[in-house]
This record gives C-alpha cells, sequence and structure tokens, in this order.
C-alpha cells in the first residue's frame, strides 16, 4: 500500500517521462529505438536537453513491448486520466518489487536462517527500495526478481532459461551468466542465458517491423557511456568540474569506456577459483564480486544499479555473513541520500503535478551547485568504501567452501 500510495502522481521526469511515451509510440507503431516526440494527452515533461530534442530507448525490447501493452490497456480502459496510464506503469514495477522482497524471504528462509524476517523487512520498508520502484518508477526488480529465481531453480536449463529472462528484462543481468550456467550442460544452459535475450529481441524487432539497424546503435550507445555518477570514475569527473582535470584528459577517460567488461570477465575467473560455482555460498559470493567490479569500474553506475548488489548482500547477510549487515545499511543509506541530492530534494519527483518542479531545481541548482557536487562526491565517496571494503572481506573469504544448508520444506 505504500507503494501505490506514490504510484500514480510521481515519476522521473526523464526516465517515467521516456516510459510514458515509450508505450504511447510503441502502441502506435513507432519504434521505440528512434526519437519520441511529445506523447499528446500523456507526456508531463521535457527534461531531453531543449526543444525538438527527443529520447530514444537503450533497453532490449520487454521493456518497451511490456509499455505499448499498457498504453493499449488504457485505451481499452476509455483513457479516463494520465494518472491512470502512470498507475499502470507503476504496477509490474511495484508487483515485481514486492514479490522480489517475497523471494529473497523464501530463500533465506528455506535455508534455515532466523534473519528471513528481517530481510523481507527491509526490503519491504526500505526507503531506497520504495522510492526506486513505486516514486522514480524504474523496474530494475523485474529483472532481479528473475535472477533470484534462477538461483532459486535447479541447477541446469532452468536456471538458464530464468537467466535468460532477467537479461532480456534488462541486459545488467547478463555478468551472471557464467556462475548461472554451472550445472549439468553447462554450454547448454550459457546458451541459454544468453540466447534468449538475443534471439527474443530479434524477434520482437523483426515482428514489429522496427530497424535493426537503430536497434543496435540504440542498444550499443548504452555500454560505454561516460558521465557523473556513482562509478569510481566519478573522481575524475568531480576534479574536471574544479578545473584539476583537464576536459582533454576527461576525454580520454571517456574513450576508455570498454573497460568494465574486460573487468567483469577477469572478476568471474577469479570468483570462479576463489570461490567456485558449486556451492550457494559460492554462487553468492561470485555474484557479488562480480556485481562489486561491475559498480566500481563501469563509466556510469546510477542508483538503481546498487539494487542488484543489495539483494545479494541479504542474502549473504542473513545467512554467511552477520557481520556485514551495518555494512549494508551504511551503503542502502549513501545511496538513498545520493539520490536525495541529485534529484535535490525530490522535487522533480514531483513534476507529474508540479509542472514548475524542473525549473524550481534549476534555479536552486544554480544558488547552491557547487556545494551540491561537492555532497554528491561526498556521497558517493561513502558508497565507494563500502564496496571496497565488501570487496576486501571479500577477498579474506576466498577458498572459504560450506557444504549447501539443507532446505526446509
Amino acid at each position: 500500500m505504500i507503494r501505490e500510495a506514490f504510484s500514480f502522481w510521481t515519476g522521473h521526469p526523464f526516465d517515467f517521462e521516456i516510459w510514458v511515451r515509450t508505450g504511447y509510440w510503441v502502441a502506435h507503431g513507432v519504434s521505440p529505438y528512434s526519437p519520441m516526440p511529445f506523447a499528446p494527452g500523456v507526456s508531463f515533461a521535457n527534461d531531453f536537453g531543449g526543444p525538438g530534442l527527443n529520447p530514444l530507448v537503450g533497453y532490449l525490447p520487454f521493456w518497451p513491448v511490456l509499455l505499448g501493452g499498457l498504453y493499449k490497456f488504457y485505451l481499452l480502459l476509455g483513457s479516463p486520466s494520465r494518472f491512470v496510464y502512470y498507475f499502470l506503469i507503476k504496477q509490474p514495477i511495484i508487483i515485481c518489487d514486492v514479490l522480489l522482497a517475497y523471494s529473497l524471504y523464501r530463500y533465506v528462509q528455506r535455508r534455515g536462517s532466523s534473519q528471513a524476517s528481517f530481510v523481507l523487512k527491509v526490503w519491504l520498508f526500505s526507503p531506497f527500495t520504495i522510492v526506486l520502484s513505486a516514486v522514480w518508477g524504474m523496474w530494475d526488480a523485474i529483472p532481479m526478481l528473475f535472477v533470484v529465481l534462477a538461483l532459486m531453480a535447479r541447477p541446469g536449463a532452468y536456471r538458464g532459461v530464468w537467466a535468460g529472462l532477467a537479461t532480456f528484462a534488462k541486459s545488467i543481468p547478463v555478468i551472471f551468466a557464467v556462475p548461472l550456467s554451472r550445472g549439468p550442460k553447462p554450454i547448454r544452459n550459457i546458451a541459454l542465458a544468453i540466447g534468449i535475450p538475443i534471439v527474443a529481441s530479434l524477434v520482437i524487432v523483426w515482428l514489429e517491423g522496427w530497424q535493426i539497424a537503430s536497434f543496435q546503435i540504440a542498444v550499443q550507445s548504452t555500454l560505454a557511456r561516460g558521465g557523473s555518477s556513482l562509478s569510481l570514475w566519478e573522481i575524475v569527473y568531480y576534479l574536471n568540474s574544479l578545473g584539476v582535470v583537464s576536459d582533454s584528459g576527461l576525454s580520454l577517460l571517456v574513450s576508455t569506456g570498454y573497460v568494465w567488461i574486460a573487468a567483469i570477465a577477469i572478476a568471474t575467473i577469479l570468483a570462479h577459483r576463489w570461490f567456485g560455482f558449486d556451492t550457494e555460498r559460492g554462487m553468492i559470493q561470485s555474484m557479488l564480486l562480480i556485481m562489486l567490479t561491475f559498480l566500481m569500474i563501469r563509466g556510469v553506475v546510477n542508483e538503481q544499479y546498487t539494487l542488484y548488489l543489495f539483494a545479494l548482500a541479504l542474502i549473504d547477510i542473513a545467512l554467511w555473513s552477520p557481520q556485514r549487515r551495518n555494512l549494508f545499511l551504511v551503503g542502502v543509506a549513501a545511496v538513498l541520500m545520493f539520490n536525495f541530492t541529485n534529484v535535490l530534494f525530490f522535487i522533480r519527483y514531483l513534476a507529474p503535478i508540479v509542472p514548475q518542479a524542473l525549473t524550481i531545481e534549476a534555479n536552486i541548482v544554480a544558488t547552491i551547485g557547487p556545494e551540491r557536487d561537492g555532497m554528491l562526491f561526498l556521497e558517493a565517496a561513502v558508497f565507494w568504501v563500502v564496496e571496497i571494503y565488501y570487496f576486501y572481506s571479500l577477498v579474506k573469504e576466498r577458498n572459504v567452501r560450506t557444504e549447501d544448508a539443507l532446505l526446509n520444506s
């Protein structure tokens, strides 16, 4: 109910506005991989750099097709109000967020931990998860739910299918494809984990008549992005804003945008060597190591990316590492405060009902811009400390193998 209370009147004027436009234009037969103009009757903001600059989607077709279906359902209801449309967009996000909380609870409970209720309460009532799904309107709970369902499935084809669906929902879980493919016939499993999103995407693009080239360009553009974020690269961007690092040095940084892919490959190899993929603890430790590497090294790390880390960390804390509970809570608080500062007191989330929200935000930024940048840097730095310490504590546990817990009936 807490999530639903925010669902219909809040939304990010950049991301959620893109979802609004995507549903409208996909339902009208227009490719989401080409610039999408204002959607009559439902758009509420234009935060894309100026008049005439329109957004496009950089994700696989899962989300655009789902949004198109939601808009068609909205039309069946008689298009009663744009707020009903916003409510509908939030429903799969909120439902999967709650199901993710329950799945984490069941995963921990079935392994005999007394911390299952703690996991459930933290996920359901954390301000960060509420803001992410119900206020912002970001759908990372959907792919992460599929990741947890993969962990709950038997090793083999079932796990490979869930891993493939997770990547189809959003491409980030592809970094878990190798560990989730362990088990009988691992080549088949990884073929499922990688093949499902590729084949499903190409089939949808072909059936919808969208241009393959536009789809490829839009998706590829997300791989090597640079910019201010929670990544360690933020240090260089912040120093550039202070004039310490030149623009040419910053451009050189942006050109290294694919380094994170090599870092993930190395982290996967080390995870297999240190923890293995043959026990549940080894699997979670491996995925944590890979996720931490992703968050530290990727050029742009937005707040929603940390959801994958926090879900895995809750399992780790509940089953094997209670000493990391405070570390987890500090990390969540740091990311929540970063978001609070980034969207400036959550003002921009009111854009659906306050047309002047972006103007109000811009006026405040003009007054406290340097101070805001400094706060973002400090909040990100706290998160980096959490990441580095978590990474270090995992490395200290390398080669520690434990038997899988017996499942409770």
